[in-house]
């Protein structure tokens, strides 16, 4: 190791020194290192090499048909026209259509993809998220909330200090297994799933750019520590032993959050080292501004890219104390601004009453690999015996080693001001959006399968029910549909209005329907929409498909006339933005509504309940949470109900 009397030098020669290497699994991006992983991974015995053993076979991302996608399109778009003319019109887009541009712009959309086994994924990760300036929190990134431990684990639970070891300890006990990828391949259905987004979860960040954002992967075996964020200062803390390479004993961790806390913290000045993380609540052209001036000086470089190379971010929130559902979800959402670094791929937080949750940044990875990190995670704490874990970390000892480092920033005026107007913004921002939570306790999945549904396409249903009970008309909604069985595949649009949706809404507040022709059309419409969806995780949806079109365009083109149609633009404005990601184990999931005139609608199904996330900005959509969590209680119990009564009358039969 090189030595110096400034740390920063070292870890900037460090840097500095380390190699690019491409990912074991061709997916495209690139880690720094100073050795490839193949190296550590021949000095683990423990190595298996199981989780990205598929890669190479899954089947590549395929390019639909493109009457097939048309066909879709006119289906999907029908109950969204108001006169048979509007119906007509579309006919006459569509084909002049595929009798001028589409087949062109088709050809050349299969062309493109013949060397690729993802067509969509540079397209999708720039256009959707990197060149996105719009802040990622609270625009982008998505939360989960852990459901409280039980009065049987009251001595980890309500102390924030022992609650947030027992998690960077389970975390770190994780990626061991990643480390030794033994993590088996997801399979569903006989089908393997892509695990790409499991080496892109940890040691990241995503790094502002001019125009376009970036992501920095470091290796997962050379950064064995975290960044911990405490009243808007960051410290690195370390989790494995720099002679053995094992992780540390919990009582290690726990000693050195006890003194970021209680020592290293008291000899940092909070006026002038607080709100470096209120930059990364910025649109993404201010905060490339002001990262581009903290990396001229030396010093707030070498935090930066500590930070950056950290395994992942836990935020100590020792003065925040939530306690409803809405309060938790907007700690686990936004917080206050200060005690995040939301370009951290992964971050968890702790709060003063012992509340946890987390945050995931949305560039490089969807939904499930998330879930099942923070199923884990939950899973374990509950396996912990929670006496025996409080006394033995608070009796251990902790070796002088293994100090926290704090990470210090030069803030010039420059920078302090833009950190004020970050300020100000964030509170402005954040005050805009309302937030509710429909935590729905009378019946869950156990039920609905028992009334013979899918529960992701029932749920669906009060949802469009709920939508048309308070507005009188149905909104173009999209549904996060997974297209994982393909390589790198990441997420189709589920078109959750549909010719039998809308039959289905009419019918149910129809006064002159009787019972079976409202459950008659009810099933119609949720049979439709699991056939949607699992056409889409086929990767065979439209809307993809024409997002791949519009890329085909050149310059000189002209614009299909199909395209500049405010119909459809309008079906794909998703005034209702939808998507399922359940666990037993949370309590909280969510995110921002995707338009702003409309809302976002993040839900989990679980065995005995039902829970959506409500997000509006109601100045701009002129919705109300609150009457819309009252839409979906009538919509939920009037199905119950009717479904209750039909099933009991065949049991009498």
């Amino acid at each position: 190791m090189i030595k110096s009397k400034h740390p920063q030098v070292v870890v900037r020669r460090m840097v500095s020194a380390l190699k690019s290497y491409q990912f074991e699994t061709k997916n495209g991006e690139h880690y720094v290192a100073k050795h490839q992983n193949a190296y550590y991974q021949s000095k683990r015995v423990s190595f298996k090499g199981e989780t990205f053993s598929k890669q190479a076979a899954l089947p590549s991302l395929p390019v639909p048909e493109l009457s097939s996608t048309i066909q879709k399109y006119l289906d999907s778009v029908a109950p969204l026209c108001k006169t048979e003319e509007e119906v007509e019109r579309q006919r006459y887009l569509c084909s002049e259509f595929l009798k001028k541009q589409g087949p062109v712009l088709h050809s050349r959309l299969l062309e493109h993809s013949k060397d690729k086994r993802n067509w969509m994924s540079e397209f999708w990760d720039n256009q959707s998220y990197l060149e996105y300036n719009d802040p990622i929190v609270p625009y982008v990134s998505y939360f989960f909330g852990h459901k409280p431990l039980p009065i049987t684990h009251k001595a980890i639970d309500e102390d924030y200090l022992v609650k947030a070891t027992a998690i960077i300890t389970t975390v770190v006990k994780f990626i061991e297994v990643l480390k030794d990828e033994a993590i088996p391949p997801e399979v569903i259905k006989g089908s393997p799933f892509c695990m790409n987004s499991f080496q892109l979860m940890f040691n990241t960040s995503r790094i502002p750019g001019k125009g376009r954002d970036s992501n920095v992967f470091y290796s997962i075996y050379e950064n064995d520590f975290v960044t911990v964020a405490y009243k808007g200062n960051y410290y690195k803390v370390f989790t494995h032993d720099s002679k053995t390479g094992k992780p540390l004993a919990p009582a290690q961790i726990w000693k050195q959050l006890y003194d970021v806390v209680h020592k290293v913290s008291a000899s940092v000045r909070e006026d002038t080292n607080a709100g470096v993380g209120l930059l990364t609540t910025l649109p993404r052209d201010e905060w490339h501004a002001a990262y581009s001036s903290l990396m001229t000086n030396s010093l707030s470089r070498s935090s930066l890219e500590t930070i950056h190379r950290s395994s992942f971010l836990l935020a100590l929130d020792s003065e925040q104390r939530p306690i409803s559902l809405e309060d938790k979800a907007r700690n686990n959402w936004h917080g206050d601004g200060v005690n995040r670094f939301n370009d951290k791929a992964v971050q968890f937080f702790v709060c003063g009453n012992g509340v946890s949750g987390f945050l995931a940044e949305h560039s490089k990875m969807d939904g499930t690999p998330n879930l099942f990190l923070n199923q884990y995670v939950c899973q374990e704490l509950l396996n912990l015996d929670p006496n025996e874990f409080a006394d033995s970390i608070k009796s251990g000892l902790s070796s002088e080693e293994h100090l926290p480092v704090h990470l210090p920033f030069v803030l010039t005026p420059f920078i302090q001001s833009i950190i004020a107007s970050a300020r100000t913004a964030f509170h402005e921002v954040i005050g805009e959006h309302d937030l509710r939570v429909w935590n729905y306790i009378r019946y869950g999945k156990k039920t609905i399968k028992g009334f013979g549904f899918s529960p992701d396409a029932y749920i669906q249903q009060i949802i469009q029910l709920a939508v048309y009970k308070y507005l009188g008309k149905q909104l173009p909604t999209y549904e996060a549909g997974s297209t994982r069985k393909y390589f790198k595949g990441r997420t189709e649009t589920g078109r959750s209005v549909s010719s039998a949706s809308a039959e289905f809404v009419k019918t149910w507040q129809s006064p002159k329907a009787t019972p079976a022709e409202k459950i008659s059309a009810l099933r119609e419409s949720a049979r439709f929409h699991s056939n949607y969806l699992a056409m889409a995780a086929d990767g065979q949806g439209i809307d993809r498909h024409f997002f791949g079109m519009k890329n085909m365009l050149k310059p000189d083109d002209e614009v299909p006339e199909l395209f500049k149609d405010p119909l459809f633009q309008y079906s794909c404005t998703w005034l209702v933005s939808t998507s399922q990601l359940s666990s037993e184990y949370f309590e909280g999931y969510g995110w921002s509504q995707v338009n702003e005139n409309g809302f976002g609608l993040a839900y989990m199904l679980n065995n005995d309940w039902m829970n959506i996330n409500i997000v509006t900005k109601p100045k701009k959509s002129g919705y109300d949470v609150n009457e819309f969590h009252y839409c979906l209680t009538q919509a939920a119990n009037e199905m119950y109900e009717l479904l209750s009564r039909e099933a009991q009358s065949k049991a009498k039969l």
